[in-house]
């Protein structure tokens, strides 16, 4: 009976050893997915994201090329962009230092947010300034997909 027993124990042993390979394969192999997903989605030549997310509701309604030459039109602003973001995270750093101290000053926090608005409102204000600039300097043809309703992301 006991090498009956060790036998089944082997078995048990074995599929058990199995199963965890997989497992750990499988986990390694969607880590592995997961960084090459990220590199292709995270090139420098995509931009800052208020960028994108502007140029985003233009994709699907406006030609390639009229996309593109609004893309090139808010290449020269993308370092401006990107310094204003700099500038937003440096006052969100001190806005968090303001915050935790032990008898935080009020009227300083109203002060940092405040300026974050200000640096956030005068980049979107200058991203879609250069977009409707830009969108407003195509030929009619290319405009007038606009005039159709943007399609509703599916739920």
């Amino acid at each position: 009976m006991p090498a009956l027993f060790d036998r089944k124990s082997q078995r048990t042993w074995i599929w058990i050893i199995l199963i965890v390979s997989l497992g750990l394969n499988a986990f390694l192999i969607g880590v592995k997915a997961t960084d090459i997903f990220r590199e292709r989605n995270s090139g420098a030549d995509r931009g800052p994201r208020i960028v994108r997310t502007e140029l985003r509701w233009l994709k699907d309604r406006l030609s390639p090329d009229a996309v593109k030459s609004i893309e090139t039109a808010l290449d020269p602003i993308k370092p401006d962009i990107l310094a204003r973001i700099e500038r937003v995270k440096a006052l969100r750093a001190e806005l968090d230092q303001l915050v935790a101290a032990p008898t935080p000053d009020r009227a300083a926090i109203d002060n940092h947010l405040r300026e974050i608005r200000l640096e956030v409102g005068a980049m979107q204000e200058q991203v879609q300034s250069r977009t409707f600039d830009a969108l407003l300097a195509l030929p009619v043809e290319q405009r007038a997909p606009l005039a159709r309703p943007s399609p509703s992301p599916s739920p």
